[in-house]
């Protein structure tokens, strides 16, 4: 279902995760995105911050920040940041992923990226 995943070191606490799947963006289940963390209720653990849709090249955003497209295709890419704790996992209903800032956040991502001021 993930064909890619990346991890960004978007600054110093913050994580920016690039994601496409080969699911419909409506299907995409975002509270279902979370960061377990040990000792902390399933319920308060971390989700997404900020989702936004990208175009299937990851160069422009496709609808305004937590939106979802109208579209019916079957394919979609995704951005979201994700707060830096001491976890690194990621575990989505499309698998489980490592979150690391061993790469710098592209440039053709943060030209389009938006950020949400008020939890930022």
């Amino acid at each position: 279902m993930v064909t890619t995943f990346n991890c960004f070191g978007f600054n110093d606490e913050w994580y920016l995760v690039e994601m496409a799947l080969s699911i419909p963006p409506k299907d995409i289940k975002f509270n279902k995105i979370v960061v377990p963390e040990e000792g902390v209720k399933e319920s308060d653990w971390q989700t997404v911050l900020a989702e936004q849709f990208l175009n299937n090249d990851g160069t422009e955003r496709i609808c305004d920040l937590y939106d979802t497209p109208d579209t019916d295709d079957s394919n979609s890419r995704v951005a979201f940041f994700i707060y830096k704790t001491g976890s690194h996992i990621l575990r989505t209903p499309y698998g489980q992923f490592e979150l690391n800032d061993a790469e710098e956040t592209p440039d053709r991502l943060k030209s389009i990226i938006e950020i949400d001021e008020d939890y930022m």
